[in-house]
C-alpha cells in the first residue's frame, strides 16, 4: 500500500473511532457531522469551501502508467 493510501485511510479510521466515541459518551450533538452542518449554517462559506475541496479531491484526474487504458 502507498504512503498516500495508508494515510488516507488511517485518518479515516481515527476519525471514525473518535466519532463513534463521542457519540456514544457525550451525545450526537459531539459528532463531527453536527460540528459540520452548524459550522456550514453558521458560515455558508465553510460549506462552499468544502464541497469545492471534495469535488476536486473526488472529481476525474486522467490514468496514468500502469492503470492507464492503452
Amino acid at each position: 500500500m502507498k504512503i498516500t493510501a495508508l494515510f488516507c485511510t488511517a485518518i479515516t479510521i481515527i476519525l471514525g473511532v473518535y466519532d463513534a466515541y463521542m457519540v456514544t459518551f457525550y451525545g450526537v450533538e459531539a459528532s463531527i457531522s453536527k460540528y459540520l452542518q452548524n459550522t456550514a449554517i453558521d458560515s455558508p462559506m465553510f460549506s462552499f469551501a468544502m464541497g469545492f475541496i471534495c469535488g476536486h479531491v473526488f472529481g476525474y484526474m486522467k490514468p496514468t502508467g500502469e492503470r492507464s487504458l492503452k
